[in-house]
């Protein structure tokens, strides 16, 4: 059976509309207005951009006293698994894949104890094979060393397998870097014409899925 290897936000999961509702939630409860949503949400800078600097662009943005600012990322992570939802075709797409035969498997970066409480809060944990967190082994994508990894907790080969996801620089890259299959899910963008270019290129994971049961 082949290998599905998917990353999860903004692949299983959309976080990026969790960061969204979680801010305008907060800057309600703080009484701040709605025209510093978007900032608030450039700063988290869709989960990518290092949380030290996270945290400090939004003390500075939202006058956050000491004490908030040092928990304002446990709050933020707070929000997002709050507000998680799997995107809307989630759990046809993985039934899809495996009653094709395929192992639908996870593999993200990220905090250990957050990835497993999306993973756990949103029941995917019954509809894929497993998963591999880059915190717990130390190793992160676009290493393909991760990739190796989930091939080994599965037993199965990356010889046919594909990966799915969000990121140019790690799901893609790193996909290429491991000699895989890949798909690019656009999210309503477009692919930098400068880079290697993925197998594929999806508008939603259905898309990317029957890419990959097609391709076979």
């Amino acid at each position: 059976m082949p290998l599905l290897l998917l990353d999860l936000d903004n692949t299983l999961v959309d976080r990026a509309a969790a960061v969204r509702a979680w801010a305008a939630e907060y800057l309600t409860e703080r009484g701040a207005g709605p025209d510093l949503l978007e900032a608030v949400v450039t700063a988290d800078g869709d989960g990518l951009r290092p949380k030290p600097a996270v945290a400090a662009d939004l003390t500075s943005l939202l006058g956050l006293s000491p004490e908030e600012s040092a928990g304002i990322i446990a709050t933020l992570r707070a929000g997002v698994v709050a507000h998680l939802r799997l995107v809307p075709d989630a759990e046809a797409a993985l039934l899809r894949a495996r009653d094709h035969g395929w192992t639908p498997f996870i593999v993200t970066n990220g905090q250990q104890r957050q990835q497993e409480k999306k993973i756990a809060s949103l029941g995917l944990d019954a509809w894929v094979h497993g998963w591999v967190i880059s915190e717990e082994v130390g190793i992160a994508k676009p290493d393909p060393r991760i990739f190796a990894l989930a091939s080994e907790a599965t037993g199965q080969s990356l010889a046919d397998a594909w990966m799915v996801g969000d990121s140019a620089e790690a799901d893609i890259a790193g996909a290429q870097a491991a000699g895989l299959r890949s798909a690019y899910l656009l999210r309503g963008r477009t692919w930098d014409a400068t880079l290697p270019a993925p197998t594929v290129l999806a508008a939603s994971l259905t898309d990317a899925v029957e890419a990959a049961l097609a391709w076979r």
